[in-house]
């Protein structure tokens, strides 16, 4: 086992003295892949950050369509689809049936009540933070620490800081974030809080004198110091704190629509469920949203076929690599190596050179990116389109697969000249040479 170690060293380290006698070839083929695996690295990092840009972008569009009870009155804005607050609901359970329908990707559950709050009226917004995607894309500033029952969050013209604790139906809620400026006063001037909290104040509102007594914020995040709000709700009597708010009653459900999908087909399923209105929101946002998956998937096909080319180039230069050494290889062979071993060699002269310039070619990409970010990014922040790093761990996944795709680009394109010569008797390798 050992003497077997020592022969695969010894040939790597041949290997290696023939990536350096060739320096001019191996800084060449070295660059290809470098620019292969830096360009291809660096698309994949940015196509992610504008991917994930671009649909916060259009999710701060609102949704696709809006289902409410018939009465409710929709505002339909540049920005956003909002229902005004009423009385009337949908049972959640109608949720369940409208995901059901053939093209409808997410469904967004929202109850819409009045109330009062630092003696202000403002209206109280209920959803579900793992299915939304028109309050959360807005949140701006925000809390380090996870939401909790206890928390709100707070429309960017309330006059509410990160931190405040406001009084809510008797029950205390610390503001764990703002929104950004939407434009649209119903969600500029609202407070949103999950379905969980919501029921919680239901609870409290059944349970005899609880609205009194109140809660306090939690004491393992504030301690107890942190004041409430001047102005803390004295008003009982508000839509949301009154006992007999159903527990399971949505005023809207907002729908986004799935790739592909025909807008007429859904809004005809949805129509088939008792009183129910559909409201369609803006087509051309709709349309953009759609088209984001296949322009996505037309970036990775594009790349895919830039890696076939790259692993053409390779193969191409490795068979005239081996073609120029055939005289080397012959004499190698008539002094008792293997085939299996001159395989070895040309394949770890390949993986060595393919190697470096994937390690070259991280660098390279990290650099593009950077650039990237600092002014095409910059340039797309202003028109609303945020430029997002992926998270460390899609970093570090994406540039271990391209250091790995790298060594095995090397290995792929040398196999095929390597496996031709291995067959070759020694003589007609020395011959070959000579012609």
């Amino acid at each position: 086992m050992a003497r077997l170690k020592r022969a695969h060293r010894l040939l790597i380290r041949m290997a290696a003295q023939n990536v350096v006698r060739q320096r001019v070839r191996a800084l060449l083929l070295g660059g290809a892949v470098m620019l292969g695996v830096g360009i291809g690295f660096a698309s994949f990092v940015a196509g992610w950050a504008m991917r994930t840009g671009i649909a916060t972008s259009l999710s701060r569009m609102g949704a696709d369509l809006v289902v409410v009870p018939r009465e409710t009155l929709v505002n339909i804005t540049s920005s956003l689809l909002t229902v005004q607050p009423t009385d009337l609901s949908l049972d959640s359970g109608i949720g369940k049936s409208i995901a059901a329908i053939p093209g409808i990707a997410r469904v967004a559950p929202q109850r819409i009540v009045r109330s009062v709050i630092g003696g202000q009226a403002a209206n109280l917004i209920a959803f579900d933070p793992s299915t939304d995607f028109s309050i959360l894309p807005w949140l701006g500033e925000r809390q380090s620490v996870p939401p909790s029952l206890d928390n709100v969050i707070t429309g960017g013209r309330v006059p509410a800081h990160v931190g405040d604790v406001l009084q809510i139906c008797g029950k205390s809620f610390v503001v764990n974030g703002r929104l950004e400026l939407t434009g649209v006063g119903p969600f500029d001037e609202s407070y949103f809080l999950s379905f969980d909290a919501f029921n919680a104040i239901n609870v409290l509102n059944h349970v005899p004198g609880a609205q009194q007594s109140g809660v306090k914020a939690p004491d393992q995040v504030y301690g107890g110091k942190r004041p409430a709000l001047a102005g803390a709700d004295s008003d009982l009597n508000a839509d949301a704190c009154k006992a007999d708010v159903p527990l399971n009653g949505v005023s809207a459900f907002l729908l986004q629509l799935s790739s592909g999908a025909k807008v007429e087909d859904v809004k005809f399923s949805i129509a088939q469920l008792p009183g129910v209105r559909i409201v369609e929101g803006n087509a051309v946002l709709t349309n953009s949203r759609q088209a984001l998956g296949p322009l996505f998937l037309g970036v990775v096909i594009f790349a895919l076929f830039q890696v076939v080319a790259l692993m053409i180039v390779v193969s191409l230069l490795f068979s005239a690599i081996v073609q120029e050494r055939y005289r080397e290889v012959g004499l190698l062979r008539a002094m008792g190596a293997r085939p299996k071993q001159i395989m070895t060699i040309i394949l770890a002269e390949a993986a060595i050179v393919t190697g470096l310039g994937g390690v070259a070619g991280l660098v390279f990409g990290m650099t593009v990116l950077l650039v990237f970010a600092r002014s095409l990014g910059f340039y797309f922040g202003l028109l609303g389109i945020p430029f997002y790093w992926p998270p460390l761990a899609i970093l570090q996944e994406s540039a271990a697969v391209a250091m790995l795709f790298s060594v095995i680009l090397g290995l792929v394109g040398a196999f095929l000249p390597a496996w031709r010569v291995r067959g070759l008797d020694p003589y007609a390798l020395i011959q070959a040479q000579e012609r």
